[in-house]
């Protein structure tokens, strides 16, 4: 199976909204229904299964992501590290030099992961 082309994503994604909420999206379906094309605007990180930073857009109604730029993983391991202490009472995964399995502990980390029902202080 070949990869891609550059600027199409792959799969999964991860998508960190402007309250540090983080969303798990492993199909274009998935990702439809997360993002309404009219919120598109507070997502403010996307990242696909190699840590290439994502566009979002919605022309025609429609959710277009094309990949933006080459791998960020520190990007990617901050805003996963925001959202765990933030909305979760766990700790972040441990972070892994190679992406895509970093990205799979962090998508198991979040399907067991026990949320806050309030958004909590960076320092608690």
């Amino acid at each position: 199976m070949g990869q891609p082309p550059s600027d199409q994503p792959l799969y999964p994604l991860i998508l960190l909204d402007d309250d540090q909420w983080l969303y798990v999206c492993e199909t274009h379906r998935e990702l439809w229904l997360a993002v309404e094309p009219d919120f598109l605007d507070d997502i403010e990180a996307a990242f696909d299964a190699l840590g290439r930073p994502l566009e979002l857009s919605a022309p025609d109604d429609e959710v277009v992501v094309r990949v933006s730029g080459p791998p960020r993983p520190d990007a990617l391991r901050q805003g996963v590290e925001q959202y765990f202490g933030l909305w979760t009472y766990s700790a972040p995964p441990e972070f892994h030099d190679a992406v895509p399995q970093y990205i799979a502990s962090v998508i198991a980390s979040v399907k067991t992961a026990g949320s806050r029902r309030k958004k909590g202080r960076p320092d608690s």
